[in-house]
């Protein structure tokens, strides 16, 4: 089996193209930025791509001819989509009509999953996880533009008989995680004030917010469980099922980092408009592939500060 990740070189690629060629699978994956793609596995068939380029991703995924395709390639950082909407849309939604075109023109029948996001659910009334038929509510230009590409990828299974599933990842962490996000930007200024390179103390955005986190290792494993059995034409949640606030994370960290060390709201963190809670069940995602998470929010927490206190010097 052959397989090929879209955005091999981001954080959740990392793992997926690991554990693949652990599994024995060839590994083929296109990236867009070349800084990041250090430290992939050897034997891994590695192609510089813009998926905006329509002709290009013709190119690379006519000649790659993959079984498989995880596309995990996006701009997937909600606060950066409210700064840069369009480039959000090109990035997400411009470039999976690309790929998916891609797959047309060289007449391939691959199992295509298509990893979107739970902000896709936008708030909720909390008090209970959220379910698949949850309907749509996005609050930033990119869940919204999540909820195109499921619409759209839907539209190719229907219409053209592509063989999509969709995973539903929910907040996940661990180490190799850009400090863009909220707990590996705040596992680096830890890191730094450990250091002695800043002050002690920690600039934060919204602390309130709860989220359902897992560790990037668990995510990985539920992809390739659902590119093996996932239902074509279905979405799964794939989440731990318990919640932590923003807050309880950082104070975590702080912990484990054993120094005292102050925090601070920095109103320039904050997202025009947040979802309050992300809590999801995974029990479509366990029924269907038997995956359940094999590491807890406080393994992704310790290994996340011990890397970035790898690269403190």
């Amino acid at each position: 089996m052959k397989a090929f990740i879209t955005g091999i070189e981001g954080f959740a690629g990392h793992y997926l193209a690991r554990l693949l060629r652990a599994q024995g699978h060839g590994v083929a994956g296109c990236f867009y930025d070349q800084s990041q793609a250090a430290g992939l596995p050897e034997g891994c068939e590695l192609h510089r791509l813009d998926l905006r380029d329509r002709a290009a991703t013709a190119a690379v995924i006519g000649a790659a001819r993959p079984d498989r395709i995880y596309h995990l390639a996006a701009q997937s950082s909600a606060a950066l989509s409210f700064r840069d909407p369009a480039v959000t849309y090109d990035v997400n939604v411009g470039g999976l009509v690309n790929l998916l075109e891609a797959v047309r023109a060289a007449a391939l029948a691959p199992r295509f999953l298509l990893v979107s996001s739970c902000e896709v659910y936008g708030p909720t009334d909390g008090d209970s996880p959220i379910v698949e038929t949850q309907p749509f509510n996005p609050v930033s230009p990119y869940a919204a533009s999540k909820v195109a590409q499921e619409v759209l990828g839907m539209q190719y299974h229907r219409s053209f008989g592509i063989d999509v599933v969709v995973a539903r990842s929910f907040p996940h962490a661990g180490p190799g995680q850009p400090p863009v996000f909220a707990l590996p930007g705040f596992a680096r200024q830890i890191a730094e004030i450990v250091r002695g390179h800043q002050p002690p103390v920690i600039k934060a955005g919204n602390l309130e917010a709860r989220r359902d986190f897992s560790h990037v290792a668990d995510v990985a494993e539920a992809y390739a469980l659902l590119a093996d059995s996932g239902a074509a034409g279905e979405a799964y949640n794939v989440c731990s099922g318990g919640t932590l606030s923003i807050g309880e994370a950082l104070d975590k960290l702080i912990t484990f980092s054993a120094r005292a060390i102050a925090v601070e709201v920095d109103p320039a963190r904050l997202r025009p408009n947040d979802v309050p809670v992300l809590w999801g069940d995974s029990a479509k995602l366990k029924a269907r592939t038997g995956w359940s998470p094999r590491r807890n929010v406080d393994d992704a927490l310790k290994e996340l500060l011990d890397f970035w206190m790898d690269r403190a010097t």
